[in-house]
């Protein structure tokens, strides 16, 4: 065995040389991945207290890194209509008293931010666009939160979707996923990105 190694040196030094490379590429696969994962953003959107009108919408940041929400977009969507509208700025204080007038703003990792009652979000949606009705119109709502971070050259962003049914005393919200669907893919990202450039285009012409 020593003699047949001593003769095919080379072989073998080339053979540990490849299997060494090969470990060390396997590890830094791990690396990074491992460090993509922890700079990758989670932002979730959650309905607290009652499933109805009078409902809070918060969003949070359960990524590692901060991020700066850029907008909060509203989709109604009746049919085959959909009508979206920005309502990341504030007309009031609701029941937050914090007295501010936009959600844009940092958020840290594990830090969240009461969006106002989604009666609150329809009354921002119906001051943007003579399209957007009472709740009872709808069949469904969607919430997308639009955000910046270091870590990423454009924009990152989440969205959930809730059913609207019909009760006696008022609509009910019901989740259609048990969680925000993180928007990861490069087309929808920048297809989110496109509408929120042609809604500043239109800001600025009013």
């Amino acid at each position: 065995m020593l003699d047949w190694i001593g003769q095919h040196s080379s072989v073998v030094q080339a053979g540990v040389g490849v299997i060494t490379a090969l470990v060390w590429l396997v590890y830094l696969h791990i690396m990074v991945s491992g460090f993509r994962r922890q700079r990758r953003s989670e932002i979730l959107i959650t309905l607290g207290g009652p499933r109805r009108v009078s409902g809070h919408l918060f969003v949070s940041n359960l990524g590692f890194e901060p991020i700066y929400v850029l907008d909060i977009l509203l989709t109604c969507c009746r049919d085959q209509d959909k009508v979206t509208v920005s309502i990341v700025d504030r007309f009031d204080e609701g029941d937050t008293g914090d007295g501010r007038v936009t959600l844009q703003m940092p958020l840290n990792s594990g830090d969240h931010v009461d969006a106002g009652r989604i009666s609150d979000l329809l009354e921002r949606a119906q001051a943007r666009s003579d399209q957007i009705s009472d709740i009872g119109d709808f069949a469904s709502l969607r919430i997308t939160v639009a955000a910046l971070t270091a870590a990423n050259a454009g924009i990152v962003a989440a969205e959930r979707s809730f059913r609207v049914l019909q009760d006696d005393d008022e609509p009910v919200l019901q989740a259609e996923q048990l969680y925000a669907r993180q928007i990861r893919g490069r087309h929808a990202r920048k297809s989110i990105e496109a509408q929120l450039k042609d809604d500043f285009r239109r800001r600025r012409v009013s």
